[in-house]
């Protein structure tokens, strides 16, 4: 039995730790590692076909060329030759910089933090969509600010109610100071920002001085339809996030972020109180596999099971999901975003689902600020082989069916007083 121990340095920690969130994928995770739970919760690579003879042919290569130098500090921008490596991959999709314009970063996460540190004072306001990436939420919220979010719907960003926010903001004499945006298969909604809203969202951040940080881990890995241009290709004062986490490994915790130079010295400054630098020995390894193989074709490999993995978790919520579902159909990424009939709480579900039938995913809430979200949920299609997504799926909509019959038959038994005026 584990005794409760009172935390005796409460009084001692600073305001905005009570203001710290949980990362829900996090902890769903912890709970989830089980070999005999179906976990549909992580946003997860399957990184059991990565190329594993490749990567320790890289790292040998490293070793025997630069040895020490390898292991040891590194600059806090990151390593020269793998930041210029990054500016020839963001050229392919429109996005031209020099070394000069990046640093590498801990993962995009890292950067988020670092973002967050630079812009946010206690009770600045900043714009999220809703819902919006849970690990974005959590950096931000340390710092305490006033989140305003913003609803999707199929096209991203509904452009119409982020205008009323921002007169609503103006009129009150309130500045944004940015707003964050996964504009290609949505973290958790899968869905991709429309060209005209690219535009549109462009247009807006000038007219009412925001700042525009787009996090784009996702934007390689399209299964159809055609590429969008990257904001930060159409206006050069937005904050772009990039990571190796999806086209090669997540293990290497190492992204990027672009930036204006002024924006980019502060953050440098950051970084340097947060981890001196990122991980020299990766970010050489890093390099050296993108140098060396052909990293474009094991992208294409992904991409040929990624969407072999959304078809077949799209036929099976059409199969196994009750009348009244939704969900959305991505064109990419690694997310399906679901909407369960009216009534059923995502959150209170997932404790039976992982109980009774061993099928885990993210419910809907943990991505929201304002309480949405209750009867969503977020699957991962892209860490699970066909047969056992569509076995995790029957499962799980086992699960669903039995807490919807249960649902209805509370509320024929116990109707609300609105029900029970209608009924007179």
């Amino acid at each position: 039995m584990t005794e409760f121990k009172f935390d005796r340095w409460l009084g001692l920690y600073a305001s905005r730790v009570s203001q710290m969130r949980s990362s829900a994928i996090r902890d769903i995770l912890a709970v989830t590692a089980r070999p005999d739970v179906i976990s549909f919760a992580g946003g997860l690579p399957d990184t059991r076909v990565f190329p594993a003879h490749q990567i320790v042919e890289a790292t040998q290569r490293v070793m025997l060329r630069e040895g020490p130098e390898a292991l040891q500090y590194g600059a806090s921008e990151g390593h020269e030759p793998l930041r210029r490596r990054i500016t020839e991959i963001m050229a392919e999709i429109g996005i031209e910089v020099s070394v000069d314009d990046l640093i590498i970063t801990d993962g995009a996460q890292q950067a988020l933090e670092l973002l967050g540190k630079i812009f946010i004072g206690k009770g600045d306001t900043i714009i999220v969509e809703a819902p919006s990436y849970s690990g974005a939420l959590q950096a931000f919220s340390g710092y305490e600010p006033n989140i305003v979010a913003v609803p999707l719907d199929d096209q991203g960003i509904r452009i119409d109610l982020l205008i009323e926010k921002l007169e609503e903001l103006s009129k009150a004499g309130i500045q944004p100071k940015f707003l964050y945006t996964v504009p290609n298969f949505h973290n958790p909604v899968g869905i991709t920002l429309s060209e005209d809203r690219r535009q549109q969202l462009i247009g807006l951040s000038y007219k009412y001085g925001f700042l525009i940080i787009e996090d784009d881990p996702y934007g390689r890995l399209r299964f159809d339809g055609e590429d969008k241009t990257a904001l930060r290709a159409i206006d050069e004062n937005v904050i772009y996030l990039g990571t190796f986490s999806k086209i090669f490994a997540p293990g290497m915790r190492l992204g990027w972020v672009i930036a204006p130079k002024a924006i980019l010295e502060k953050i440098i400054l950051a970084k340097q109180a947060a981890n001196l630098c990122s991980s020299s020995f990766s970010q050489r390894i890093t390099e050296e596999y993108m140098s060396i193989f052909d990293w474009r074709q094991n992208i294409s490999m992904l991409i040929d099971l990624y969407r072999e993995r959304r078809d077949a978790m799209l036929s099976a919520l059409e199969k196994f999901f009750p009348e009244g579902s939704t969900w959305t159909r991505p064109n990419g990424g690694l997310f399906i975003w679901a909407n369960l009939p009216d009534g059923l709480d995502a959150t209170v579900m997932l404790a039976e689902a992982i109980r009774e039938v061993k099928v885990a995913y993210v419910p809907g809430a943990g991505f929201y600020t304002d309480g949405g979200g209750i009867s969503s949920l977020r699957l991962n299609f892209s860490y699970c082989e066909p047969e056992v997504i569509n076995e995790g799926i029957k499962r799980l909509g086992s699960v669903i069916k039995k807490q919807l019959s249960l649902y209805r038959s509370l509320v024929v038994a116990y109707p609300s007083e609105d029900q029970q005026k209608g009924e007179k």
